[in-house]
């Protein structure tokens, strides 16, 4: 099992892509806003909620103005993975994140293909994979090749083993041609080992839909967001205890990546914060862990 904790991707990391940041004007300090007027301020649209909105500064003003989410060009970096960026047939960006990262995640895909490259200033090109955004996972039988969905996306993609090069960059290529590119989230960090997922780890949601009747028993129905549930079952060295525990520790706050394994077909992906975990110290070689985490929605 691994743990990736995604770096803060800032306006120094961004140096190309084909996304542009014109969702609203920029907000500008001497200008007075009406009621409803937009604006970007730090990579955030805002709108004003008075009129006459002099010299209220939108992050810190949270009576005259009302944070409407993150712009375009970083919607993939802002923990919200229904908050989608799209695009007509492909999304790039190139990332220069003067760190090394060894794996790269993306999640709330529809592509047919997802490229990833990283090139090096002194060595050229040292890493280049092209991965299928599509999956057959619905097709169990003629039948169902014949008449299954034409197109079924891996919503979660995982690139690991990337070079550890810290001067590189990263180029990504997230293509849907003809079609609309959707990405929800994409994450970048370097890896961190906790143990070996086993068999027993479980998958569920949690439905913040409302589910009610009403006095005369007909139902009421109100979809909403829902959050993905893993209850990782792990093994690890009992030596290593020590260490998890403290990286665990240290995650207590924060969302990070946790892989099971990365093959998406197996739903072990997800991108959130763990709700508790248990360290069973089994026998002096090998211990067991369970680690309950609450995707982000």
């Amino acid at each position: 099992m691994q743990v990736v904790e995604p770096i803060t991707v800032t306006d120094a990391i961004i140096t190309a892509s084909n996304i542009v940041e014109n969702d609203a004007p920029v907000y500008a300090g001497g200008t007075t806003y009406n009621l409803g007027d937009e604006v970007i301020y730090e990579h955030v649209v805002y709108e004003s909620l008075v009129g006459s909105n002099l010299g209220n500064q939108p992050d810190i003003s949270p009576v005259e103005w009302l944070a409407l989410g993150a712009t375009k060009l970083f919607k993939p970096f802002d923990t919200k993975i229904s908050d989608e960026l799209t695009n007509a047939d492909s999304i790039t960006y190139t990332f220069t994140p003067g760190t090394v990262i060894d794996t790269l995640i993306f999640f709330g895909l529809e592509a047919n293909e997802v490229t990833v490259e990283v090139n090096d200033p002194t060595d050229g090109v040292v890493y280049s994979e092209t991965v299928t955004g599509l999956t057959n996972e619905g097709v169990s039988d003629w039948y169902t090749y014949y008449f299954s969905p034409v197109a079924q996306y891996n919503t979660e993609l995982v690139f690991s083993g990337l070079p550890p090069y810290s001067s590189a960059s990263i180029s990504i290529t997230i293509t849907n041609t003809g079609l609309t590119a959707k990405v929800g989230q994409i994450t970048m960090g370097f890896s961190v080992s906790l143990g070996l997922t086993t068999y027993g780890s479980n998958i569920s949601i949690q439905d913040y839909s409302r589910k009610d009747r009403d006095a005369f028993g007909n139902p009421i129905i109100v979809e909403r967001a829902f959050a993905r549930l893993v209850d990782f079952d792990v093994q690890l060295p009992t030596r290593d205890i020590r260490r998890v525990d403290r990286k665990l520790s240290s995650y207590r706050a924060t969302p990070v990546v946790w892989i099971g394994v990365p093959e998406e077909e197996y739903g072990l992906v997800i991108y959130g914060y763990y709700r508790k975990f248990d360290i069973l110290i089994s026998n002096v070689a090998i211990s067991e862990a369970s680690i309950e985490v609450e995707g982000l929605i």
